[in-house]
């Protein structure tokens, strides 16, 4: 029993370590998350595959889906509400296999 208690605090202690993408203020004075082009973007311990090129963003387990339309990627950054709803359409997206399972 011990070991799996521990095991529980070792994954939470692992999920509050993630590194963060960094933050940088854009044009409009507007606090901008940046863009990481190779691998996952990580904000508010949530961690995104976005593909500014394919217009795509995964969580991880579930499908890849496309950015919103409303949300410009294009210069490698995004706004944390524009990150937290891209967060939410790879959310919805659902996990492998689910868009078969009926």
């Amino acid at each position: 029993m011990n070991k799996w208690i521990g095991l529980g605090v070792l994954a939470l202690v692992a999920a509050c370590d993630v590194p963060q993408a960094p933050v940088v203020t854009g044009p409009d004075g507007q606090a901008r998350i940046q863009i990481n082009l190779s691998g996952l973007t990580c904000y508010e311990n949530r961690c995104l595959d976005i593909s500014p090129a394919a217009r795509s963003v995964r969580q991880i387990g579930n499908k890849t889906t496309g950015i919103p339309r409303s949300i410009d990627v294009s210069d490698g950054t995004v706004t944390p509400a524009e990150f937290r709803q891209m967060g939410t359409a790879a959310s919805l997206a659902g996990g492998q296999g689910s868009g078969n399972d009926r």
